[in-house]
């Protein structure tokens, strides 16, 4: 089945989807699941004629990132991450943004269940974050992505290219390479993952494809890509976006 849908964007729920995939035959797993953090709130500010103008902030992802409550999501998560682990190699890295205030239920499953090392953890900070309109926190200026690798196997990790700091610093994905996603993450910051994790030609799993942003890279840097993605509209802008990128441009 790995044969079949590499170098491909697989529409699908990656629970079924991943199963196809036999054991131990991804290099890599790098990835951006749903958070379980929308909610109905809209903070206007189109209509704010004093600091803070711009379209309104809608908090509602859509369905893929809602749950009847935190226990069925740790559920559903906990199913996702089994199965993931089954098909990555042993000594293969798994990569992966998640919530900040949930990344250590994460973290301690993958550990304590599944032998894990932890690689520690990164901050993908914004320059330009979105300003607080209702002034009463502080700006939420950066995502965090945990590293742990599958014991057992040997670690890829391209020291030669130097000393990488745990942090980055970039605007929010704007011009051409926004697309119409929410959570849509930038090509730089990914690039950096699987510039030091893994080597041309390995076998680059992302369960939450979204529109492409993991194989666009893989692509660009002579990486064989899996993605999984369950909505058809994103798959669409994937596969287009794919077809107009050429490799390898970084």
């Amino acid at each position: 089945m790995a044969d079949l849908i590499e170098n491909e964007i697989v529409q699908g729920d990656c629970n079924e989807i991943i199963k196809e995939i036999p054991e131990n035959s991804v290099d890599m797993i790098f990835t951006d699941p749903p958070y379980f953090i929308s909610n109905e709130v809209v903070i206007t500010r189109g209509r704010n004629k004093m600091k803070f103008k711009g379209p309104d902030i809608i908090q509602d992802f859509g369905d893929w990132d809602k749950f009847d409550s935190l226990g069925s999501y740790f559920k559903w998560t906990f199913k996702w991450v089994d199965l993931s682990v089954r098909v990555l190699r042993y000594g293969g890295m798994f990569c992966s943004y998640f919530d900040r205030d949930k990344i250590s239920f994460l973290s301690r499953y993958l550990q304590d269940k599944h032998k894990f090392k932890c690689k520690g953890y990164y901050a993908d900070a914004k320059s330009n974050p979105v300003p607080q309109a209702r002034k009463v926190k502080w700006m939420n200026g950066w995502e965090e992505i945990g590293l742990w690798q599958k014991s057992g196997g040997k670690l890829t990790y391209n020291y030669q290219l130097g000393q990488h700091k745990d942090y980055g610093i970039r605007p929010i994905v704007s011009g051409k390479e926004r697309l119409k996603h929410p959570t849509q993450k930038p090509e730089s910051t990914i690039k950096d993952f699987i510039l030091y994790w893994s080597n041309e030609g390995d076998l680059i799993l992302d369960p939450f494809s979204g529109v492409g942003s993991v194989a666009v890279v893989c692509k660009k840097l002579n990486r064989r890509y899996i993605g999984i993605e369950q909505s058809e509209e994103y798959c669409e802008m994937a596969k287009d976006r794919l077809r107009n990128t050429e490799k390898p441009l970084f």
